[in-house]
């Protein structure tokens, strides 16, 4: 989110970025323990990261301009990608499978610490 900060990083990057780039972009932006609109997201990172104004002095946050300047760019990222998939944001989802996956990822993440350290 900090680079989205960077108006110049930002067309620099925009201009250039390749799908993939997009498309990793936009799901760090999305997908937290789960996916979320980039309203929710934003809402969140509000709670977590006040804005400077409401952050008091010993914390150092956004002005609402560098905010809504993310924002605006956060979504400029979302338009592109869900262009290029031919979706509209509101059908971005995990697949079915994902939970199964994540299941199985711990299960092995697991086997494989007990086998490190002989099972104790």
């Amino acid at each position: 989110m900090t680079r989205l900060a960077d108006a110049d990083w930002f067309e620099r990057w925009i201009s250039s970025a390749s799908p993939e780039a997009l498309i990793v972009a936009y799901a760090d932006k999305r997908a937290g323990q789960h996916v979320e609109s980039m309203a929710e997201r934003f809402a969140s990172w509000e709670r977590r990261y006040p804005l400077a104004e409401r952050a008091g002095p010993a914390r150092d946050g956004w002005s609402a301009e560098t905010l809504a300047s993310v924002q605006r760019r956060a979504e400029e990222i979302e338009r592109r990608v869900c262009r290029l998939a031919d979706i509209r944001p509101v059908d971005v989802a995990r697949l079915a499978w994902t939970g199964r996956a994540f299941a199985g990822a711990r299960r092995l993440g697991v086997a494989a610490a007990d086998a490190a350290t002989g099972g104790s």
